[in-house]
């Protein structure tokens, strides 16, 4: 091997361990912990000794300071009858000794712990730097994105933005206001042809800003179900953050944000998101009091392979905002109901 190959072998034995370095201090940490147990473990039985060692050379000195006997076998001095003075020096020496042999018993396991939280802290260190460095470059993509979307807009449109980000189109209807007066306005059509609310979003194998997805599965069936549960759980807490008084009527009612619903279905929250939702309630006028995700199954367009897969669209029936809602209680309680078939019953 000649010194060219050596020094390659160098620099990427450099890199590999600066690149995997939390993961190094991570696996050293483990291991030196491990060690400190067993250490400490062993370290304990000695210290039995020590302890048994230290008890016996006491008694010996209360022995000699009470009756003057001259079996000092467990001293290490030559004393024979200690006076108030000499007995105090002599345990005092005791406890040092014993203080500095308990020391230095467990002087391995305590390297060790050490060297186990060095590596620890360490790898959280590294870590920390790295992620604020990615959300440097995250912030500057992000910004970066935010141009070329706002230059496709100008160009293009909005509509052709929006096709482009969401692969959805807009279409211009015409709808009246409330003197007859024709209006036209452009609305979001879902691949099924119904009118998509300003809460809409897919749920895919991709996420919106191009990453996969890790609540996604290749089976579609499975996909399906996850939803469905997600939607009767999200529905389960929108009831069970009521708060209810000793009649069971609600005093508080329940909530659930639209980023709740984003979160489970593996997309990044919204600022929309996080003021919008749903509120429980018994029917009455703009509030739906349950959560209905309008499922639409539809095909798309795999960006890397160029194949036709499944996707989900999410319609949901939001209430709109509710963040100012949370936690006030009701001028009047009520008491809750769901409904059956149309009917209301109570619970």
């Amino acid at each position: 091997m000649n010194l060219s190959n050596i020094k390659n072998f160098a620099r990427i034995a450099k890199h590999t361990i600066i690149k995997y370095s939390p993961e190094i201090l991570m696996g050293l940490g483990a291991g030196t912990f491990v060690a400190t147990v067993v250490a400490a473990s062993k370290e304990t039985i000695k210290e039995q000794e020590i302890l048994e060692y230290h008890q016996e050379a006491l008694e010996d000195i209360e022995v000699l300071h009470l009756e003057g006997d001259v079996d000092t076998a467990l001293l290490d001095e030559d004393v024979y009858l200690l006076d108030d003075k000499a007995y105090k020096k002599s345990r005092r020496n005791v406890y040092l000794n014993t203080v500095k042999e308990t020391t230095v018993n467990y002087l391995p396991s305590v390297i060790l712990g050490t060297t186990s939280l060095a590596c620890f802290f360490g790898a959280f260190g590294i870590m920390k730097k790295r992620y604020a460095t990615l959300v440097v470059a995250y912030t500057a993509l992000e910004e970066s994105f935010r141009a070329y979307r706002q230059r496709v807009i100008e160009d293009k449109g909005a509509d052709v933005d929006l096709y482009y980000l969401t692969g959805q189109k807009a279409k211009e209807i015409t709808t009246k206001d409330e003197n007859g007066n024709k209006i036209k306005q452009k609305q979001l059509i879902l691949p099924d042809g119904t009118v998509a609310s300003p809460y809409a979003f897919k749920f895919s194998k991709y996420k919106e800003n191009g990453e996969l997805n890790k609540q996604w599965s290749t089976d579609n069936l499975i996909n399906l179900a996850y939803v469905k549960g997600q939607m009767d759980y999200l529905n389960d807490i929108l009831y069970s953050r009521c708060v209810f008084n000793t009649k069971h009527e609600v005093i508080t009612r329940g909530w659930v944000m639209l980023n709740e619903v984003r979160d489970l279905l593996g997309e990044d929250g919204t600022t929309t998101g996080s003021v919008t939702g749903w509120r429980y309630s018994n029917g009455e006028p703009g509030c739906n009091g349950y959560i209905d995700f309008n499922l639409i199954e539809a095909m798309e367009e795999d960006p890397e392979t160029g194949d036709m897969i499944p996707c989900i669209f999410i319609n949901p029936n939001v209430d709109g905002l509710i963040y100012d809602l949370i936690g006030k209680k009701e001028s009047k309680p009520f008491m809750p109901t769901y409904s059956i078939w149309g009917e209301d019953i109570e619970v």
